[in-house]
C-alpha cells in the first residue's frame, strides 16, 4: 500500500507508510496493512506486520476505498498523487491518477482557482470522509470570491476522481475559527474505520492556548461530522501544526501536536491512539518539524521519525538550532528504542520502496524553498520561517529488522525534495515521488534507487 507524508510549500501531499508482500497488480488487489494496534512509541505489539486481504465493497464509514486505499480518489485500486503545483502565490491543486503503468499525468486534473485556491495540504490529506468507498482530499484555502472564507475544505472523490470544477465543501467547525484551523489533519483516532479530523480551534474558555478539536466521521456531504469534542491544548500553549499517522482502515492512528513556532524547530507531543481515542497527554519528542510514521523494523508496531526540516527563525540571535536538533533525524521505535542520524535536513516521506515488509524513509532537501517556509508548509501563519542555508541532498534510509540504516542518495535524481509515496502502479511496493523547481514544478518518480519518470505542470490538463 502506498504511504504519504509531509507537506511541501511548492507541492504537497501527505505522510507515513507501509508495504508488504507482493500482490497482484491493479484493482483486484488490496493494500498491505499492519495488524498491530500499537501507534507511536512504546505502545502496542504487532502480529504479522504485513498482510494483504481481498478487496471489499465499500461500506459506509469504512474509511477505505474499494481497494482499501485511502489515496485512491477514483476507486480503481491504484494510489493517486495529490499535489500543489506552482509557486507559493499561485498554487494549483492537482490530482494525477495511478495505473498499471504508474502515474498518468495526461489523465490528471488541475483544480482551477475559481473552484478552489489551495494554500496548504495537511498531513493525512487523503481519506474516505463520507464512507462511500472513494478517497477524498482535505485542503486548506477557499474558492475565489470576496465572501469566501479560508479554512479546511473537502474535495470529494468518485468514479471519475475529484471533479475539478465542483466547489468543495467547507468543514463545519463547532466553533468560529481563524487561521489556526488550516492545520486540520485527518486520521482514524478511535480506530472505528471512519476518517476523523483534528483541528486547532480558538479556546472556548479564552486565553491564548488553542483547543484541540476532534471531529469524528463519517462526514456528511455538507461537511458535518458525526460528533465532536474539544480538549485543551496538548502542548499547554498555542499550536497550529499537527501530523497524523496514515489511515489504513484497520488501526487507530496516532497524532503529533507541534508546539507553536516562529520558524524555528519545535518539539511535538506524541498522542498515542486506541479504541478509546487519543491519549490526552503524550510524549514530548526532540524538536523537528519534519515527521513521518512507519514500521521501519517490521515488528508490527508503529514507529515515528522526527527531523530538522531546515527552516529557521529569521529574528537576530535565533537563526540557529542546537547540535541535538540541527541537521538531525531522530527515530522513535514502537518497542521503546531510539536512534539518531546526523547530517541531513528537509522533508520526510515514508514508504516500503523495495517491498521487503519494512518501511523505508526519504529525508532531506537539495534545493531550499525560496521566500520562507523552509519546512515545506504553506506560509499562512508562519511569519518568520526562512530556509536554512545548510540544505542537503535527500537520502533514502532503508528499513530492516534492526530499523533504519544509514541513508543513500537516489541515482540520477539531482536537486529535489521528497514529496510523497504510493503504490502508483499496483505492483505491491511503493514508488517515491520528489519535487523539483519552484515556479514550473517537476515531479520525479523513483523506486527509491533510480528515476522512473518525470513530468511537469504542463503535462497535467488544466
Amino acid at each position: 500500500m502506498g504511504r504519504k507524508a509531509m507537506i511541501l510549500a511548492v507541492a504537497v501531499v501527505t505522510l507515513a507508510a507501509c508495504g508488504g508482500q507482493p500482490r497482484p497488480a491493479g484493482p483486484a488487489a488490496s493494500p498491505s496493512t499492519s495488524t498491530s494496534t500499537g501507534t507511536g512509541t512504546g505502545t502496542g505489539s504487532g502480529t504479522s506486520p504485513r498482510t494483504r486481504s481481498p478487496a471489499a465493497s465499500p461500506t459506509a464509514g469504512s474509511g477505505t476505498t474499494r481497494a482499501g486505499l485511502a489515496d485512491d480518489v477514483n476507486g480503481d485500486g491504484y494510489a493517486d498523487l495529490v499535489a500543489e503545483f506552482g509557486p507559493a502565490d499561485a498554487r494549483r491543486l492537482a490530482i494525477v491518477p495511478g495505473s498499471s503503468r504508474g502515474l498518468v499525468p495526461a489523465k490528471g486534473v488541475v483544480v482551477p482557482p475559481e473552484t478552489f485556491t489551495s494554500w496548504s495540504l495537511g498531513g493525512g490529506t487523503r481519506a474516505d470522509f463520507d464512507g462511500d468507498g472513494y478517497g477524498d482530499v482535505l485542503g486548506y484555502g477557499a474558492p475565489q470570491g470576496p465572501e469566501q472564507v479560508q479554512g479546511p475544505y473537502l474535495l470529494w472523490g468518485g468514479p471519475g476522481g475529484v471533479a475539478a470544477r465542483t466547489r468543495p465543501t467547507p468543514v463545519r467547525l463547532p466553533v468560529a475559527s481563524g487561521p489556526a484551523s488550516y492545520r486540520a489533519v485527518a486520521g482514524d483516532f478511535d480506530g472505528d474505520g471512519a476518517a476523523d479530523l483534528a483541528v486547532a480551534t480558538p479556546p472556548k474558555q479564552g486565553g491564548l492556548a488553542s483547543d484541540l478539536t476532534l471531529l469524528y466521521g463519517p462526514f456528511t456531504r455538507q461537511g458535518a461530522a458525526a460528533r465532536s469534542e474539544a480538549r485543551p491544548s496538548p502542548t499547554g500553549a498555542d499550536f497550529w501544526r499537527m501530523t497524523a499517522d496514515d489511515i489504513d482502515g484497520r488501526r487507530p492512528t496516532a497524532l503529533i501536536v507541534h508546539q507553536g513556532d516562529d520558524g524555528e524547530q519545535t518539539s511535538g507531543v506524541l498522542l498515542t491512539a486506541g479504541p478509546d481515542g487519543l491519549a490526552r497527554t503524550g510524549r514530548k519528542l526532540n524538536p523537528g518539524m519534519a515527521v513521518a510514521f512507519g514500521d521501519f523494523d517490521g515488528d508490527g508496531a508503529r514507529d515515528v521519525a522526527v527531523g530538522d526540516d531546515g527552516s529557521r527563525n529569521d529574528e537576530p540571535g535565533y537563526e540557529t538550532e542546537p547540535p541535538s536538533v540541527d541537521r538531525t533525524l531522530t527515530v522513535y521505535y514502537g518497542n521503546g528504542r531510539q536512534a539518531a542520524f546526523k547530517g541531513s535536513s528537509g522533508a520526510a516521506v515514508a514508504g516500503d520502496f523495495d517491498g521487503d515488509g519494512h518501511d523505508d524513509l526519504a529525508f532531506g532537501r537539495a534545493d531550499p524553498v525560496p521566500g520562507g517556509d523552509g519546512g515545506g508548509r504553506a506560509s499562512g501563519r508562519d511569519g518568520g520561517r526562512v530556509s536554512s542555508r545548510q540544505a542537503t541532498a535527500p537520502k533514502v534510509f532503508r528499513g530492516g529488522p534492526d530499523g533504519l540504516q544509514a541513508g543513500t542518495e537516489v541515482g540520477g535524481l539531482g536537486a529535489a525534495t521528497p514529496l510523497a509515496a504510493g503504490d502508483y502502479d499496483g505492483d505491491g511496493d511503493d514508488e517515491l515521488a520528489f519535487v523539483q523547481g519552484d515556479d514550473d514544478t517537476t515531479i520525479v518518480v523513483t523506486d527509491g534507487r533510480k528515476v522512473l519518470a518525470r513530468f511537469g505542470t504542463a503535462d497535467v490538463p488544466s
